[in-house]
């Protein structure tokens, strides 16, 4: 009997002290961090680019031909993002923003036959639009 009670009186003593770890704020948490954490997730927030894919669909010395290759594919396709970059001693027009190498493939077979070249690059993109 005496055990019995022993075990009620350490069973009540134990249920009362998780009851005294609850506090009068609750819902809120207080995390102690580097402010340097906090900068690298603003800074990571702030990103619109992710890896992906894009087209090169023309590269050339001259300007002139980038910029009509551009406006031919613009009329072809209107919602497809379009790319000029340079690196010497060539401009390289890219076009797309695709998140996956299927989606590159698929516009790729589109324009295959239309433009002198259709290569499927590696890149940062920017985050596909929502049409």
């Amino acid at each position: 009997m005496q055990k019995k009670i022993l075990h009620l009186v350490f069973s009540i003593s134990i249920a009362a002290s998780s009851f005294a770890q609850r506090d009068a704020s609750i819902g809120s948490i207080d995390v102690l961090a580097d402010s340097r954490v906090q900068n690298l997730v603003t800074l990571e927030k702030s990103i619109d680019e992710v890896s992906g894919y894009r087209l090169q669909i023309c590269f050339d010395s001259d300007k002139k031909v980038i910029d009509e290759a551009r406006d031919r594919f613009l009329k072809l396709y209107p919602l497809i993002s379009t790319y000029v970059e340079f690196e010497a001693p060539h401009f390289n027009l890219k076009v797309g923003d695709f998140r996956t190498r299927l989606e590159a493939e698929k516009v790729k077979r589109k324009v295959f036959g239309e433009f002198v070249i259709c290569i499927i690059h590696q890149d940062l993109i920017q985050l596909p639009r929502i049409d």
